[in-house]
């Protein structure tokens, strides 16, 4: 009797292998893809940082071959027929001049001949940043500040409110009058600190308790300039927009220390 062949085909999966492999990669797929586009993310922030940190290191190299005292009322526009002190602000932000724009700013900081020790520092910076991406409407702004020091203690902040030229205009200059050590000015009250502003939105983020807590006790008399650049780097991607965690746009402050032999207390 002849026995019967068994039979090597089971029953068939319920999934075949080709639907496995495309529900896996359904799956882990946007995983991946997020995974991705938060690194693009984090190098974009990190390239932007460093772009603004460059800036603001070569205008604050660049000042420590200036008399930031002697140059302060000279006119960012020397041209005999352009306005000495121009409205540098855009409209949207209280500027006078309807078409000033960055692209105007930018020729006026190329073609202007400034010696003042503030613009040029301010158009050095600005010209170092990407135009498209600088947006004073979004509170991005220069701000410039010149200490001077001696065993460890703050003896100027400047620009004091003499070194401003009557026709200059007041926005550049915040801050306020106390003396030439700028006592008021503290982490806790920064609107009080002595600073000259590109287009008058911030103040210094660094009070003088900060300074000085950052200054050895036996310091040299000596003066340095401190620039400060902020700006307000936007999300490629909105997913990673989480409020006060992760805000879009992302405020960012840098700032460049350099010594500036001009700027030493007498």
């Amino acid at each position: 009797m002849m026995e019967k062949g068994v039979s090597s085909v089971g029953p068939k999966p319920f999934f075949s292998s080709r639907g496995q492999s495309m529900l896996e990669t359904a799956l882990v797929l946007p995983v991946l893809l997020i995974l991705i586009a938060g690194m693009v993310e984090v190098g974009m922030y990190a390239l932007s940082y460093m772009t603004f940190l460059d800036a603001s290191r070569e205008a604050a190299r660049f000042g420590t071959s200036l008399d930031p005292e002697l140059t302060s009322k000279y006119p960012l526009d020397m041209r005999p027929s352009q306005p000495s002190f121009p409205d540098v602000r855009p409209p949207a932000i209280g500027g006078t001049d309807p078409s000033m724009t960055l692209e105007e700013l930018e020729i006026l900081c190329r073609e202007g001949e400034s010696n003042n020790f503030y613009y040029e520092l301010a158009c050095l910076a600005f010209q170092n940043v990407p135009m498209d991406t600088f947006v004073p409407e979004e509170g991005d702004d220069i701000v410039i500040t010149v200490i001077g020091v001696d065993n460890g203690q703050i003896k100027h902040r400047w620009p004091l409110a003499s070194h401003a030229h009557p026709s200059d205009w007041a926005y550049h200059f915040r801050g306020v009058s106390d003396g030439d050590t700028n006592p008021g000015c503290t982490s806790a009250a920064l609107g009080n600190c002595r600073c000259w502003s590109l287009y008058g939105i911030h103040s210094s983020q660094l009070g003088n308790d900060v300074i000085t807590g950052r200054l050895r006790a036996a310091a040299p008399s000596t003066g340095f300039v401190i620039v400060e650049i902020f700006h307000s780097h936007h999300l490629l991607v909105s997913v990673f927009n989480i409020g006060d965690f992760i805000p879009d746009p992302i405020k960012t402050q840098v700032y460049t220390i350099f010594p500036v032999p001009a700027g030493e207390p007498e």
